[in-house]
């Protein structure tokens, strides 16, 4: 790994610390990406025949992704930087009686994955590919078309430039990256405006990002926390601003 790779990791084992401590890490399913999963399922394969199916998860954290899809016959891989969020993974998908159904686990950075062309029927990611300086994103989403077999279905979940954060700070972007602000607050690694870098997409970069894709679809999804979240990160009302992207390789 590069030296900008072993900060990343020191970021997310910071991070995935704290939530363990505070039992704050994600142990649902992404809704907005196994939502326009199962759209994909449903059309390609009507018969509910997923045997065949091999799916990976860009960033795949503690494997909630990972083990809805393996519950459905799905064969799962998982790529994350962070060691931590490996064993949680693989962790869960033993104590769910899935192991069989587990094929790589893979500490390594979502921009240089070391598997093989088209190897993947599908492929998650959600909250990750935000996280990485432009040259990187720019790599991870090559990463995304070399990975996917020809019909392969990609579902990304990304902060978007509606954000109350980006929103807030519009003019701090960086120089040569609009649209990404280093966040560090000081506050919590488990929230946003702690992270440290952070990009909020524009609708129309999906277009460049996925080119060579039949379809490139960012679908908006918007809510407000509660006030009460709210305040405790310091904000009078917080729209969460996220893009759910689907591509067809």
């Amino acid at each position: 790994m590069s030296a900008g790779d072993d900060t990343m990791r020191a970021v997310w084992e910071e991070s995935f610390a704290e939530a363990i401590a505070r039992s704050a890490y994600n142990t649902a399913p992404v809704e907005a990406l196994i939502r326009n999963v199962a759209y994909y399922l449903r059309d390609r394969h009507p018969d509910g025949d997923y045997s065949g199916l091999r799916f990976l998860e860009m960033g795949c954290g503690a494997g909630p992704n990972l083990l809805w899809l393996a519950e459905k016959g799905i064969r799962v891989s998982g790529v994350d930087i962070s060691p931590t969020a490996l064993d949680l993974a693989r962790g869960l998908l033993a104590e769910s009686g899935h192991s069989e159904l587990s094929e790589e686990f893979i500490e390594a950075s979502v921009s240089d994955v070391p598997l093989p062309d088209e190897s993947f029927d599908g492929i998650l990611e959600s909250c990750v590919f935000q996280h990485l300086p432009r040259e990187d994103r720019d790599r991870a989403f090559a990463e995304v078309g070399r990975l996917l077999k020809p019909g392969g279905l990609f579902v990304g979940n990304m902060l978007g430039d509606n954000h109350t954060i980006y929103r807030g700070k519009q003019g701090e972007d960086l120089e040569d990256d609009p649209g990404t602000l280093i966040l560090e607050d000081g506050s919590s690694k488990i929230h946003l405006s702690d992270i440290g870098l952070s990009h909020f997409f524009s609708k129309d970069e999906y277009d460049g990002l996925l080119g060579g894709f039949s379809t490139v679809d960012p679908c908006p999804s918007e809510y407000e926390l509660p006030r009460e979240e709210a305040s405790r990160r310091g904000y009078d009302s917080y729209l969460q601003s996220m893009w759910t992207v689907y591509a067809i390789k």
